[in-house]
Parts: structure tokens; C-alpha cells; sequence
């Protein structure tokens, strides 16, 4: 099976607090897995490091065999993410929202404005 997660030595501080520390991961095309730990074991870190939204110390992240980094959109494309608390901005409109959270993941106005407007046209 590939691998389509892999984490090596990641290492992510937080001033003096170290957050990872050297964190392994491996996972395999199939499997089903979860992040369990109390609050404050590095769960949304290592999340939020695996997609680019964090810049990490130490380490290195490849998603589907490709280094991953915040403009790597084609990986990202790829990718779907549901976190514990989904949360919209109820002032906002959709495509408010849509141009909010795109902004976290692509740093391309283009990118953004084409995703979004392809969003609107289905």
C-alpha cells in the first residue's frame, strides 16, 4: 500500500513550550485513523501542520508522496478536512464565507477568486 501521510521529526514550539516534539506519523492508503489525546496533546498542532495552516520548527510533512507547503495547491486539492466544530460567519455571505476560508488555504487572489466563482456556477 502507499503512503499517503507521512510525518518525520516534526517539531513545533510555541515560544518555550514544545508542542511536538519530534512527532512520527505514517499512514497507509486504507487505513482509518484518529487523533485521540487529551486537550493540549498537539491533536489540532499536528492537523493544522499537516495542511500548511502552521509553520512548524523542524520536520518534514508529505502528503500522497509530495513535500506539502502552504502553495501546494494541487495536493491540496486533494484533500478534505472536517473539523470538530465547523463554524461559518452568519454576518457574512456564502460567498463571503467562501472567500474567508479559501484565504487560509491559498494565498493567490486568482486562485481564490476562481474557486469561488466556480463555487456560485454549480
Amino acid at each position: 500500500m502507499d503512503t499517503v501521510v507521512e510525518i518525520k521529526n516534526l517539531v513545533k514550539r510555541y515560544g518555550e513550550l514544545v508542542a511536538l516534539d519530534h512527532f512520527n506519523l505514517e499512514i497507509k492508503e486504507g487505513e482509518i485513523f484518529g487523533l485521540l489525546g487529551p486537550n493540549g496533546s498537539g491533536k489540532t498542532t499536528t492537523i493544522h501542520c499537516l495542511l500548511s495552516l502552521l509553520q512548524y520548527d523542524k520536520g518534514e510533512i508529505k502528503i500522497f508522496g509530495e513535500e506539502m507547503s502552504p502553495d501546494n495547491y494541487k495536493v491540496k486539492r486533494d484533500i478534505g478536512v472536517i473539523m470538530q466544530n465547523v463554524a461559518v460567519f452568519q454576518t457574512l455571505t456564502v460567498e463571503e464565507n467562501i472567500d474567508y476560508f479559501c484565504g487560509l488555504y491559498v494565498s493567490c487572489r486568482i486562485h481564490i477568486f476562481c474557486m469561488s466563482y466556480s463555487f456560485r456556477h454549480i
